[in-house]
């Protein structure tokens, strides 16, 4: 599988692990923007925003495990939901 796919699956994967309902939206449409921008980038720059990629998994994975340290109420959208 394409590095930037498995980069991209992770990246929503842990995204929809996010316990407040905003940061998880934001998490998500952040990611899938990310990916649409950078779309068309070869060499350098593409390398450049895989490793940024990578970064930002790491950084999602840690902000999951501080939610889940420290849960949040359930909004009202997710209760409608």
């Amino acid at each position: 599988m394409n590095p930037s796919i498995s980069l991209f699956r992770s990246l929503l994967r842990e995204a929809k692990k996010v316990d407040n309902y905003n940061f998880r939206l934001y998490a998500i449409r952040r990611v899938k923007l990310g990916f649409q921008i950078n779309r068309n980038l070869a060499g350098n720059e593409a390398d450049l925003a895989f490793r940024e990629g990578q970064e930002n998994l790491d950084i999602l994975r840690r902000q999951v495990v501080l939610g889940s340290l420290y849960p949040s109420a359930k909004s009202v959208m997710e209760n409608s939901a």
